[in-house]
């Protein structure tokens, strides 16, 4: 199975249960605080959410006046977004492409995109990345600007906690956990349904590249996008490679 192939079997199966274990409606609030920063800094209001899910923040962005273009992989996360938007009375322009191959199914340019959610991992190969970052140069108008947001690797692969999370809501709990192999991490999600004590579980698990800072830079560079901003969290707080726990790469096209 290609990469590509895995990653959407693993989005498809996880997409039922993918609200309930990020929390989805909790996180809408919380998460229009935080973009609300992001329109107010760059003054952007066309965008185009990269690796969407199932809407989170094309949803967000809608509802902050933005004209929105949402783009994953999996059919069945798109499907999710959709009702997610017609619950949330926020249009969303919905498109099935992976990071990719973006261009082959968007043609217009963006004020900015977002490609948020540790989504660039799944991008195995310098090829795969290069030519992503390629198609994010395309889809920005002059002077817009690419956010990107992922673990922070360094740090990860410097402690290597094989549990990162134990969550349960009522009969539903779910178990995320690595598995640290020579060049790349494997992330496997046990979900537990919990049925008179008896416990029914699947297990979904993908292969991910562990980014660092100076990989992302060298290929920013390589594509032509500048001016590049290193945060530790979407709060603009700065960069620790050793403390902080994600990575936020802010990069613009001049």
């Amino acid at each position: 199975m290609d990469s590509t192939a895995e990653v959407e079997q693993f989005y498809d199966a996880l997409s039922s249960d993918y609200d309930e274990m990020t929390r989805f409606h909790p996180r809408l609030e919380k998460e229009e605080a935080v973009l609300r920063r992001w329109v107010e800094r760059f003054k952007f209001r066309k965008v185009l959410d990269a690796a969407c899910g199932t809407g989170l923040h094309a949803i967000v962005f809608a509802r902050l006046g933005m004209a929105v273009t949402a783009a994953d992989l999996s059919a069945k996360m798109l499907e999710k977004a959709r009702e997610n938007a017609r619950q949330a009375k926020s249009p969303v322009r919905w498109v099935q492409a992976s990071l990719q191959n973006l261009t082959h199914h968007i043609q217009e340019q963006f004020q900015a995109i977002f490609c948020l959610g540790n989504s660039l991992p799944h991008l195995l190969t310098k090829e795969d990345l290069e030519q992503t970052f390629k198609n994010f140069y395309q889809l920005l108008q002059p002077g817009g600007i690419l956010v990107v947001q992922l673990l922070n690797y360094h740090k990860i692969l410097l402690e290597k906690q094989r549990i990162i999370g134990i969550r349960r809501q009522g009969d539903l709990e779910f178990v995320r956990f690595y598995d640290f192999l020579e060049k790349v991490v494997r992330f496997n999600i046990l979900t537990i349904r919990w049925k008179n004590n008896t416990p029914e579980y699947t297990l979904q698990s993908t292969t991910l590249y562990p980014y660092r800072k100076e990989n992302l830079e060298a290929v920013l560079h390589l594509v032509g996008l500048g001016e590049l901003q290193f945060y530790g969290d979407m709060q603009f707080t700065p960069f620790n490679s050793n403390e902080s726990a994600n990575l936020v790469v802010v990069a613009k096209k001049t």
